[in-house]
């Protein structure tokens, strides 16, 4: 085997190699769900009682622990859910999460 040969081969390999973290990389961006990042997450699927993809306020109770209608910051924190999530949920900027602003994410 000549130095070309090998250098067209080594080419080859680079490439599929390349190929193949490509193909990984859009294959696992891919398995999201909706919601405002591409992903429902776990705390979704535990809040998700009956399975159905959606958040009725029965279901919303399970975090709206002081029973005012709306999720606090505090309450979506303790309850497992990610400032960054929380933030994208409240719409209006309130610092709450309302019913409405949820159906935002299948609620």
């Amino acid at each position: 085997m000549g130095r070309d040969e090998t250098m067209k081969i080594s080419k080859v390999l680079i490439i599929g190699v390349v190929l193949a973290i490509v193909a990984y990389f859009v294959m696992n961006g891919m398995k999201s769900s909706s919601g405002p990042d591409g992903a429902k997450h776990g705390w979704f699927s535990k809040l998700d009682a009956n399975g159905d993809g959606k958040l009725s306020p029965d279901e919303l109770k399970a975090i709206d622990t002081n029973g005012d209608g709306k999720i606090s910051a505090d309450e979506a924190k303790a309850y497992g859910i990610p400032e960054g999530h929380f933030n994208k949920l409240d719409v209006n900027g309130d610092g709450y999460i309302t019913q409405e602003e949820m159906k935002t994410y299948g609620g």
